[in-house]
């Protein structure tokens, strides 16, 4: 039988040609005791059929090249000469972006690459496979290109030079103009990170991270962001610890850099993503990157200051990076995760930083203060304030006061959401808790305290909403839990009545439209 196909192969018929060849591609495939001798005939006569029609439109040629795809892929090993391989590879590389004849050409350019077969030629064919994995706006050509160059990288020799030079293409082409360029170059990386040996990815970790850090930095799709983080994950666990310092020491250097501030956040968050991964194994770096934490809530809580600062005298309104609080807190709130040992370590954490971004003008920088302070609560018993604590601490009797005067205060804001609601009435509860162990003395200082429920909704505010903790103005409550009871209910009142006036008027209104049609 295999002889038989083979001589249909010698006709000039192009239909018997065409089922010829697609005989033999199904015939490779079996266990044939022949097909070992006859497969390089007929591989041969295949490549006489090509040159003879001499251009790839015909659909006879997009068939051989098909069939001698399988016959190489699916068939015994057979030789095939240098200079056929390279006319091969010259007759193709047109075709690599012509979406007619593409699925015929990558069936037998998987072949040629499978067989791992050596010409200078396939380097610079592989190279314009790289950028139509980029430009092309087919996800299947683009899938197809990926495959095809992810397995010669692994199965062909590279050298230090070329090497270099694909995947500093890579690394440019993160900032692709279109977005399915963008992640196709991110997949092949994916694959790159975890398939390549160790000591390549130790040489190129430096590029890919920067050039991913950029991503995240700089790239307006959601999706492109997220692969890069998971990317930036993946490379981490392929580095060792000496290359993880480097790595960390250019976070350190572009957090420092206060005229970027772009690149502080963004490396605060690529913090997170290092926690995420490492999680026990941070803990020889996590001192490092609990100081930068620190000095960007410093900085944060400063701007904020500078602003109330500039509102108050009517002299500009500032609007203030939220960025970098929410990172800093986000990630702070990852490390208690891992290390919730370092709750009850006051050295670990500044707790003012964070009770002073409580009212910062951004929902979520207020929400991921509050979750923060959530965990700080729920990791400590219920007991009544430290009296030998300094004042700017959360457990002291003023710090514990000043917090819950916040939280109320963000209950009054117009875009409160249930996330935020939730855990602000988580926190006033365990402060309500706390509060309850306090004794009451007698019942004048308890009217005492009422009063200044009065003063600080009427506008006379005993304490300013953004007045830090410890400051003069602050109150020491005689009753705190009292207080807080009547302030509660006090802006659940005016909350009912502001609701029903709304109400009111939405009918009034209503009504008056139409009175006016009639």
């Amino acid at each position: 039988m295999v002889v038989v196909v083979g001589n249909t192969l010698y006709l000039t018929n192009a239909s018997v040609l065409t089922l010829g060849m697609r005989c033999a591609a199904g015939l490779a495939k079996c266990p044939l005791k022949t097909m070992s001798k006859s497969l390089p005939v007929i591989v041969q006569q295949i490549l006489d059929i090509i040159r003879q029609t001499g251009n790839t439109e015909s659909e006879l040629v997009q068939v051989a090249f098909k069939s001698l795809g399988t016959v190489l892929r699916d068939g015994p090993p057979v030789q095939v000469k240098e200079k056929d391989l390279i006319y091969l590879i010259e007759l193709l590389s047109p075709d690599l972006e012509e979406p007619t004849r593409q699925a015929s050409v990558f069936a037998l350019l998987r072949a040629i690459v499978a067989r791992k077969f050596v010409v200078p030629e396939i380097y610079d064919l592989m190279a314009k496979v790289s950028e139509v994995a980029v430009t092309s706006q087919s996800p299947q050509v683009q899938e197809l290109c990926r495959g095809v160059l992810l397995q010669f990288l692994l199965d062909y020799p590279q050298g230090k030079g070329r090497l270099q030079k694909q995947m500093g293409f890579f690394a440019n082409n993160l900032s692709y103009i279109h977005e399915s360029g963008r992640t196709s170059i991110m997949e092949i990386l994916g694959a790159v990170i975890v398939k390549f040996q160790a000591n390549l990815i130790q040489e190129y970790a430096d590029m890919l991270f920067v050039a991913l850090v950029m991503v995240i930095a700089n790239d307006e799709s959601p999706k492109c962001r997220e692969m890069a983080a998971q990317l930036l994950k993946n490379l981490w666990t392929r580095v060792d610890e000496e290359r993880q310092a480097i790595l960390l020491s250019h976070l350190h250097s572009w957090i420092s850099q206060t005229s970027k501030p772009l690149l502080t956040w963004v490396s605060v968050q690529v913090y997170g993503f290092i926690i995420d991964v490492a999680q026990e194994d941070s803990s020889p770096y996590i001192n490092s990157i609990l100081d930068n934490l620190k000095i960007c809530l410093e900085k944060s809580a400063s701007s904020m200051s500078t602003a109330e600062d500039l509102e108050e005298n009517h002299q500009i309104d500032v609007e203030l990076e939220w960025q970098l609080p929410y990172h800093a807190l986000t990630v702070l709130s990852k490390i208690l995760g891992v290390f919730s040992d370092f709750v009850k370590q006051d050295n670990k954490i500044s707790w003012k930083l964070v009770v002073d971004h409580l009212l910062f003008p951004h929902a979520w920088v207020r929400t991921a203060a509050s979750r923060l302070l959530g965990l700080f609560f729920n990791s400590l018993p219920v007991a009544a304030p430290q009296a030998d604590l300094p004042t700017e601490h959360p457990l002291s009797g003023v710090g514990m006061q000043a917090i819950a005067r916040k939280f109320t205060q963000q209950l009054k804001s117009e875009h409160l959401d249930e996330a935020l609601s939730v855990q602000i009435v988580k926190n006033l509860f365990y402060l309500g808790k706390c509060f309850y162990l306090i004794p009451i003395i007698d019942a004048a200082p308890i009217d005492e305290d009422a009063e200044d429920i009065l003063d600080d909704e009427g506008g006379e505010n005993v304490v300013n909403a953004h007045t830090q903790m410890g400051g003069d103005n602050l109150k020491g409550l005689h009753s705190p839990l009292p207080w807080l009871f009547s302030k509660l209910s006090y802006q659940i009142k005016s909350g009912h009545i502001a609701r029903r006036s709304k109400a009111h008027s939405k009918v009034s209104h209503v009504y008056y439209l139409q009175s006016a049609t009639f």
